[in-house]
């Protein structure tokens, strides 16, 4: 199976959109009941999240779903994208 280059439009655009919003859903429920912030997705396949607090200050730091451990840090929304996160949907 081929390898993801980048996400589709739509789901940069949400993606933009929800953090730009600092979505109180977005950061608030998450399907495995395990609430940790932001749940995003990457094209290699992983999960990562960002934190309700490093949104609403511009830190836009990716942990590992389950280890917790930063991934990285971007300065930008659109670092995030182009770093290959979108928001899990």
């Amino acid at each position: 199976m081929a390898t993801r280059n980048e996400w589709r439009k739509d789901q940069n655009a949400l993606t933009r959109d929800i953090l730009e919003r600092v979505d109180s859903i977005a950061f608030s429920f998450d399907l495995s009941g395990r609430n940790k912030g932001c749940t995003l997705n990457h094209l290699d396949g992983s999960y990562g999240y960002i934190t309700l607090q490093d949104a609403l200050s511009g830190d836009w730091r990716v942990f590992d779903y389950t280890t917790d451990e930063v991934l990285a840090t971007y300065n930008s929304i659109s670092a995030v994208i182009k770093g290959g996160w979108k928001v899990s949907t």
